[in-house]
């Protein structure tokens, strides 16, 4: 009950002598009431809708911690497969690596038997820089060709030319067997260089001298792996 109302009845009673004490404590009580009512009502109108509000609130704040989540969550997947895929390429070059080794060590171990070969028939000085009819210089040479020919023709030597070739050819096969069962995994251009370094060690010039061919190879096969450590390094996002 506001001012106003209190007026009216106020003016509505024939007073002055005529009202008693317990009227003025009832109208007093009224008003009292009347007001606090109102506030009461006004202030819990606030609270339903600050009610509202919270309830309105929590319910965006549930839907974005659930959006954050589930970003959080494909991020997370998203970084643990990139990480198993790295784990995979790093297997996949690493078997390609190892594979090239063997390659690497036939094709050195030619040139080496080429380059002592080489020397004993064609570049031992007595070839080049000493009388011929220096006997002993002729003496030591034979020597020396004797001690080649040996240690060319013994079975151990044998041995252990053949176990490099064998592990040479069977590396060049499983090269071509890991670039197409990794093929996910690996860069589109090892399987070019590959092929390309096959195509160098098995070419046959009969105008090409056997220097040019043992240097040839050798190149290429350094000038492949090369390539390759490139590519893998690019793949891996690895520096160095």
């Amino acid at each position: 009950m506001n001012n106003q109302n209190l007026i009216d009845v106020l003016s509505s009673i024939q007073f002055k002598q005529s009202l008693d004490l317990t009227t003025y404590i009832v109208v007093g009580v009224c008003a009292g009431f009347g007001g606090w009512l109102a506030s009461y009502f006004k202030e819990k109108g606030k609270n339903y809708a600050n009610k509202e509000d919270f309830i309105e609130l929590k319910s965006q704040l549930s839907q974005n911690t659930s959006l954050v989540e589930g970003i959080k969550t494909k991020l997370s997947n998203k970084s643990w497969i990139s990480q198993q895929v790295w784990v995979k390429k790093q297997e996949a070059y690493e078997v390609v690596f190892e594979l090239l080794f063997h390659v690497k060590c036939y094709v050195s171990h030619q040139l080496s038997e080429y380059e002592k070969w080489e020397y004993i028939n064609h570049q031992h000085p007595y070839m080049s820089h000493y009388n011929h009819d220096d006997g002993t210089l002729l003496e030591q040479w034979n020597k020396e060709k004797a001690e080649y020919k040996e240690k060319a023709n013994d079975p151990t030597t044998r041995e252990e030319a053949e176990k490099l070739k064998i592990k040479y050819e069977e590396a060049l096969s499983s090269l071509f067997q890991i670039i197409e069962v990794k093929s996910i995994y690996l860069d589109t251009k090892v399987e070019d260089t590959i092929k390309n370094l096959k195509s160098e060690l098995s070419k046959t010039d009969e105008h090409e001298e056997w220097d040019d061919h043992f240097y040839r190879i050798s190149r290429e096969t350094s000038s492949a792996i090369e390539q390759i450590r490139k590519i893998s390094k690019s793949e891996l996002n690895i520096e160095t």
